[in-house]
């Protein structure tokens, strides 16, 4: 959806390189034991449900991932980023780029 909104990849890539190895990082190691709120709010971002539906598919999860939801939920929280950017997306392009 990101390449849709910046009409180009380097932006897009850029930002998921810095969510991932940055703020995902800093929310799981330092903010999540210290405010309950945002262990609670890291079972509902794409991160974690990812880790946690590969450890649910090879039985262990990748280095460094904590399986902290199971296998359902983390198909049903994927498919939902998956739906809601793809039709977000859509809508963005056939809005703005196709008249």
């Amino acid at each position: 959806m990101l390449g849709i909104v910046f009409r180009g990849v380097a932006m897009p890539i850029g930002l998921g390189l810095v969510w991932m190895l940055a703020i995902q990082n800093l929310l799981s190691s330092i903010a999540a034991p210290l405010l309950g709120w945002v262990g609670d709010m890291q079972k509902g971002l794409p991160g974690p449900n990812a880790g946690a539906l590969v450890a649910s598919l090879i039985g262990s999860g990748p280095p460094g991932v904590d399986p902290i939801v199971g296998g359902g939920q983390a198909t049903v929280v994927i498919v939902a980023y998956l739906l809601a950017f793809s039709v977000v997306g859509g809508w963005l392009l056939q809005r703005r780029d196709i008249k």
